[in-house]
């Protein structure tokens, strides 16, 4: 087996894989979007975290100015912008998380199906 071969092999493994993993969070997202125990997750989850991302302003603000002695002003918006955006994006990842673990975990499973899969084909077991 030639060079050539090996890459577009590992390609196409590569290829199998991330196929399986994006069917598999996407199989659990579905799953538990359409379950009865989440209604609304990801909306309620969106409209609960704008709570921390006002607080992530306001600190990101507050250490914008102490930190750009020159130009407050810059520090401020630039401060009050990346803890706006830590802020909502902490707290809506918390608020998903039981989606995010499920996706997390059904693409770990169908991943590993596949790796065992291409295992088996490269190294066959003979009862007998």
């Amino acid at each position: 087996m030639n060079i050539k071969d090996t890459v577009k092999e590992n390609i196409a493994y590569s290829k199998e894989l991330l196929e399986a993993g994006i069917d598999g969070a996407n199989t659990a997202r579905k799953e538990v979007l359409a379950s009865e125990a989440t209604p609304d997750l990801v909306t309620s989850a969106a409209q609960e975290s704008w709570q921390p991302a006002t607080i992530g302003v306001l600190a990101g603000a507050i250490c914008g100015v102490l930190a750009d002695d020159r130009r407050p002003l810059r520090g401020v918006i630039a401060g009050g912008l990346f803890g706006a955006v830590l802020g909502f994006a902490g707290s809506f990842a918390w608020k998903t998380r039981p989606l995010t673990s499920a996706m997390a975990r059904k693409a770990g499973k169908r991943i590993t199906e596949v790796r065992d899969g291409h295992w088996l084909s490269k190294h066959p077991i003979n009862y007998g």
